[in-house]
């Protein structure tokens, strides 16, 4: 640790062909990992490959050459590689915007090409193949983020792939990833996009992700669902944890923080490799591509917006590069906007009462990302619909509120203050206070960002009221946000970033002051070993009068701040025995905190669930039947991308339709990959917006458009001549797919429409013209 801290940001070693190879070749360690994972989960070597050459070479390089053109190199390749990656996506989606609304989504390749070509053809460009003055990271700085992206590509393939089968090889499908295939398939046809689950009406949904891998599929040829389920996470994995580093580093100057970020980001998914489970740990997933995806865009935003606004003159090239990449991450994720809004306008306030005088430049970048994030609200940063203010409203929602208050109050639902402090009753309100406190406890890593205000020379520093403001509007939006599905929740995982380089940080300023010991980092992972040991006996199932529920409730948080104050009280003696942790409780506090999340998951699965946990995704609510994906799959590569097909299995479970059903079928639009007449609503914001209507969450409530049902339900059930025409020539209907299970499919349907295939209880029928 010593050596570590002691090792200046800005060293320039001896770089020769033997340094590079040394620094090359351990990032085909978790190359290697990737590989033996996907092939795993049933991914041809092939469409490794294929995707593998598509990433460098229409993302990455380009990326690169532009990051290096318009701002400058980092000084080497692994950090050129992060921010170029964020650079080239955001060039990408400029490109697959205008091809695919030209029509020319099979030339898109064409588009990165003409990048490679100038920058080869054009002797002023030539030069940003290298790196001009190489300032390359050491050693251990390579080998912290190749484990890093070890443990993360091991966790995704073995834990979280292997949990979900690609369509059609699983029973059962987490319905959010159909949503986000039926997308994906959207986005290959057409810009702007209609909604895939209502053909003919505007696609309301932070969608720039699912475009990301519809620009995939276009130029790799492969299909959309290998895309979603298999390869796109991976490379996008690493450019997360590349630009989550590069972000600590510019922050704190010292490059054994970035090291610190990756860790943070991948030491979590360590219980994955041995256990299965739906997702990765927040905030990087696979079922919400937008956050991952959005908050990659935050952090490289930030680091351009941190060397325009603090670190003296750069290019003005560099405006183009933080507006781009910002706008893509406000259409990827609604909260990654507020959160840049927040860092910016908090330093230029700062600035405002401390010289009396305010920038240009911050007066220029909060007023170009304030118009961007109304920009992108109104056209692109949908799911919103149904949202209120409600103070602590994702309280509700936390494990023991409902035994330590008595609220059964659902997400969307209650006035502007937290229905169980709104109560008036005593014991209400102390349930939810403790609910809270536990809360913040799991939160930590996004919350202790906050020492920065602890500190008097951090205090001083504009840079510091960056980071703070984006905690702040990340943990306002967190607190006040009452959304009906809990997102919320992605205020504060995209303002994660910003707290982990606030923590790296910290620890550099107090580490400068007193000299680090090397048992640091190990009684740091002790310490966290013992409060995640904590926060697991402390779990009971709560039971007796309602004092004794929130007793049973609170037990964790009670051993917590109880841990906390005898570790405070014992310090100064424990420092006369370890006199080398003299000044160093800061720093410890810290590498603590980023601890407990990954021994906490490992305690978890190695003690609690035991291993008894399925190995693969299996649900009799979100069971999709061999027949029904059978012919979906048959209907995807029998009918043309365009066409609109009508249908009866917009509900989960497969059974009779009927009112109140969950919403949330998405076979047609999602693994047949079509335009639907009327498909499962759930996620529109017309649907979102009657949350609590009835009693019912949005997910049961009937259909916003229940002509489309209706007319759906009579050319299936009941059908006619004039019916099916009105279908055809009024709603661009060309397929019907009528399932048995889910209604009486009339046996009148085949001698008026033509039966084109057949799946057991699922037939595929084309209208005649």
């Amino acid at each position: 640790m010593t050596t570590i801290v002691g090792t200046p940001a800005t060293t320039t070693p001896r770089h020769s062909a033997g340094t590079a190879l040394t620094r090359g070749l351990p990032w085909l360690l978790p190359f290697a990992v990737a590989l033996i994972g996907l092939l795993s989960v049933d991914v041809p070597v092939g469409a490794i490959l294929r995707y593998l050459a598509y990433f460098g070479l229409t993302v990455v390089v380009p990326g690169v050459l532009l990051l290096r053109a318009l701002w400058r190199s980092t000084g080497n390749w692994a950090e050129d590689v992060g921010l170029g990656g964020a650079v080239g996506a955001t060039f990408k989606l400029l490109g697959w915007a205008l091809f695919t609304a030209l029509g020319w989504q099979s030339w898109l390749a064409v588009w990165p090409a003409l990048v490679i070509v100038a920058f080869a053809a054009v002797p002023l460009l030539r030069r940003h193949w290298r790196i001009a003055e190489p300032k390359p990271l050491p050693l251990l700085w390579t080998w912290g983020l190749v484990i890093a992206a070890v443990l993360l590509f091991g966790a995704a393939t073995f834990g979280v792939m292997a949990y979900h089968p690609m369509p059609p090889n699983g029973t059962a499908y987490y319905p959010d990833l159909l949503y986000h295939l039926s997308m994906v398939n959207e986005l290959i046809r057409a810009v702007p996009p209609e909604l895939p689950q209502a053909a003919g009406l505007r696609l309301d949904y932070h969608w720039f992700a699912n475009a990301d891998m519809a620009s995939a599929v276009d130029i790799t040829k492969l299909s959309p669902i290998i895309v979603l389920y298999r390869l796109w996470l991976l490379p996008t994995g690493l450019i997360a944890l590349l630009t989550f580093a590069v972000l600590a580093r510019t922050v704190s100057r010292a490059w054994w923080t970035g090291v610190l970020a990756a860790a943070a980001f991948a030491g979590p998914q360590l219980p994955l490799w041995w256990n299965t489970k739906v997702d990765l740990l927040p905030p990087l997933s696979l079922l919400s591509p937008s956050q991952t995806f959005g908050m990659i865009m935050a952090a490289t935003a930030a680091v351009f917006l941190i060397e325009l606004l603090f670190r003296g003159r750069q290019p003005k090239t560099l405006w183009v590069l933080a507006l781009t990449v910002a706008v893509v991450g406000g259409g990827s994720k609604p909260t990654v906007l507020p959160v840049l809004v927040g860092a910016v306008g908090l330093a230029a306030l700062f600035l405002l009462i401390r010289d009396r005088r305010l920038p240009i430049r911050f007066i220029a970048a909060g007023s170009l990302l304030v118009a961007s994030a109304v920009g992108t609200m109104i056209t692109v940063a949908g799911s919103t619909s149904g949202s209120g203010i409600q103070l602590l409203a994702v309280v509700k929602v936390s494990a023991g509120y409902g035994a330590a208050t008595h609220d059964r109050s659902q997400p969307g639902q209650g006035g502007w203050l937290l229905p169980a402090l709104a109560s008036g009753h005593l014991l209400a309100i102390v349930g939810a206070l403790v609910v809270f406190g536990l809360l913040i406890v799991g939160q930590a890593t996004a919350a202790a960002g906050y020492a920065l205000l602890g500190r008097r020379d951090t205090r001083r520093d504009p840079l510091a009221w960056f980071l703070l403001g984006a905690l702040i509007a990340g943990w306002a939006g967190f607190l006040l946000v009452d959304h009906p599905s809990v997102s919320e929740s992605y205020f504060v995982r995209t303002a994660v970033p910003f707290s982990i380089a606030a923590i790296g940080w910290l620890a550099v300023v107090q580490a400068k002051k007193h000299r680090p010991t090397p048992v640091l980092v190990p009684a740091a992972l002790a310490l966290g070993a013992l409060y995640a040991f904590l926060l697991l006996w402390g779990k009971t199932k709560p039971h007796g009068n309602q004092l004794s529920r929130i007793v049973d409730v609170g037990r964790p948080l009670i051993a917590v701040l109880i841990l906390t104050a005898v570790l405070r009280i014992a310090w100064p003696s424990l420092v006369k025995v370890w006199p080398g942790a003299a000044g160093l409780g800061g720093v410890l506090a810290l590498l603590t905190i980023l601890a407990v999340p990954t021994a906490f998951g490992v305690a978890q699965d190695l003690h609690v669930r035991g291993g008894h946990q399925s190995k693969v995704f299996a649900s009799r609510f979100w069971q999709v039947h061999p027949d029904e994906a059978a012919a979906a799959i048959w209907l995807a590569h029998n009918s043309r991308p365009k066409d609109i097909v009508a249908g009866n299995a917009y509900c989960r479970p497969a059974g009779l339709q009927l009112a109140g059903c969950d919403a949330r079928g998405y076979i047609i639009s999602g693994i047949a990959g079509r335009r639907t007449l009327i498909d499962g609503w759930a996620y529109t914001s017309e649907a979102m917006a009657k949350q609590g209507a009835g009693g019912l969450r949005y997910t049961k409530q009937p259909s916003p458009w229940p002509d489309r049902v209706a007319i759906t339900e009579e050319a299936l059930y009941s059908p006619n001549p004039q019916v099916l025409h009105r279908l055809r020539h009024e709603y661009g209907v060309r397929w019907l797919y009528a399932d048995r299970r889910d209604g009486p499919v009339s046996a009148r349907l085949g001698q008026l429409a033509s039966l084109r295939h057949r799946e057991d209880q699922v037939g595929i029928y084309e209208l005649k013209q």
